[in-house]
């Protein structure tokens, strides 16, 4: 195992670096808050829905974050509601609660601690709940009729909670309207694209930490760990999904959390991290190879892959610049797949297959937006102002334990803004991170062959 004073020693390297360019003032303003809820409710009184919900969790913390900037952590479930005029009002549990206050005052949102989601087998003396009827009451929402409007995913929303609305308001009264957030969500604006570039500069910072001390003898929990340090360092309240760090046959679980394993010379390593700046999640994930260079057959699979990259990012900005269909993006990724033939371990060559889609939408997740993956079915165009993130990789396998290829599992992922014709990728890191890995050398001028600064 690596010491711990080599971990924080080159943890300290990459902060002095890096520390001066985040700029840790920028903020969601309350008024940009009140702007999105006004934009709802006019949704809202097109569609004749008197009240909006969502729900809130630990995995699903995306809608609320974007209605009233709820990103803080949280231990039981919560939720916002929004009437078709005046302000949204936060549900809290009585442990969440306090959490959820500080979030209220930021973006100018009500709260009150309702009993349904306190921690069902604890008893709270004195906390001050109020019942469903008191907080409709406290919202002038009717007491008997009336639309509500749910727009969480069915996916997510508990059945206690649907059942509660369901009691108060009838049946015919409940609907799910997931799109009526998730298309407002899709769309960015300015200080989002710029809260973006902010958690990408602490993405790449991070990552930088974890390429340096990847090496023989260090577990994949030392490597996490400093990626870990240096996004709290430099302001990332929280993560978008657990870092990763997979080395070897652990490449099989493709975005499996670090774990105690030690990594060996030769092995090849994917790691991945997302900070939460503001509310607002950067990304990036790359496969190295620890303690040497990649041999000509695995560097035959790393070409694959880095040509996919440039493929699509190509189809990007030309779907950008024309308005075409984004299904255009996808259909040139697997246009260039079905072209690949890459040696197997067994000497003979073969195709391999992407694990999921190119390009996915991100904002106050990582990857949960539910509305904006670019797919072969994709008829819209790009938005014309959001953040997004380009997830290329190839699988080595079809089977758990059974290779094919001589790389389990290579990946390079960014994220990208899109402003009208005009993208960039936020990361400066290049597709290719060999070079930066066991060391703590300057990136330099060798940057991502898309970056562009949002400004």
């Amino acid at each position: 195992m690596l010491e711990n004073k080599n971990l924080g020693k080159t943890a300290g390297q990459i902060l002095e670096e890096y520390a001066s360019t985040i700029k840790t003032d920028l903020h969601v303003p309350r008024k940009e808050y009140e702007e999105r809820w006004k934009k709802i409710q006019e949704a809202m009184g097109k569609k004749g829905h008197d009240l909006l919900y969502v729900c809130g969790s630990e995995l699903d913390r995306s809608d609320s974050a974007w209605l009233v900037g709820t990103s803080g952590p949280m231990v039981e479930r919560y939720g916002v509601l929004l009437p078709r005029e005046g302000k949204p009002h936060i549900l809290a549990g009585s442990e969440g609660g306090h959490v959820l206050e500080d979030d209220a005052e930021k973006s100018g949102a009500e709260i009150s601690l309702l009993r349904e989601f306190q921690i069902s087998d604890e008893e709270y003396r004195w906390a001050h709940f109020l019942g469903l009827k008191q907080i409709l009451k406290k919202i002038n929402v009717p007491e008997h009729g009336g639309k509500m409007a749910i727009a969480s995913s069915t996916e997510v929303l508990p059945q206690a909670q649907l059942s509660m609305f369901e009691s108060h308001f009838g049946k015919g009264n409940v609907v799910f309207d997931t799109k009526i957030l998730q298309l407002a969500k899709y769309e960015k604006s300015d200080t989002e694209l710029a809260l973006l570039q902010e958690a990408n500069k602490i993405a790449d910072a991070a990552f930088r930490g974890m390429l340096a001390v990847t090496a023989p003898g260090a577990t994949e929990l030392q490597v996490a760990s400093v990626g870990d340090f240096i996004m709290k360092a430099l302001g990332a309240e929280r993560t978008g999904f657990v870092t990763i760090v997979t080395s070897g046959e652990r490449n099989y679980t493709v975005i499996g959390p670090a774990s105690n394993k030690v990594i060996r010379k030769g092995e090849m390593v994917s790691m991945g991290l997302s900070p939460s700046f503001r509310g607002y999640h950067g990304v990036i994930r790359r496969t190295v190879c620890a303690g040497k260079e990649p041999d000509a057959e695995q560097r035959a699979f790393v070409e694959a892959v880095e040509g996919l990259y440039v493929t699509v990012m190509e189809a990007t900005k030309k779907a950008a610049k024309k308005g075409l269909p984004a299904k255009f993006i996808d259909l040139q990724g697997k246009k260039f797949i079905e072209t690949l033939k890459v040696n197997t371990i067994d000497q003979g060559v073969s195709t391999p297959h992407e694990p999921y889609t190119f390009i996915h939408n991100m904002g106050c997740s990582e990857c949960q937006e539910g509305y904006g993956a670019v797919t072969s079915y994709t008829e819209n165009p790009l938005g014309k102002r959001v953040g997004l993130a380009v997830d290329i990789a190839l699988v080595g396998f079809e089977e758990r334990g059974k290779p094919i290829f001589p790389v389990l599992y290579y990946v390079i992922e960014n994220a990208f803004w899109k402003k009208n014709a005009e993208i960039g990728v936020y990361n400066k890191l290049p597709m290719n991170v060999q070079h930066l890995v066991g060391n703590t050398e300057p990136v330099g001028g060798n940057v991502d062959l898309y970056y562009r600064d949002f400004k």
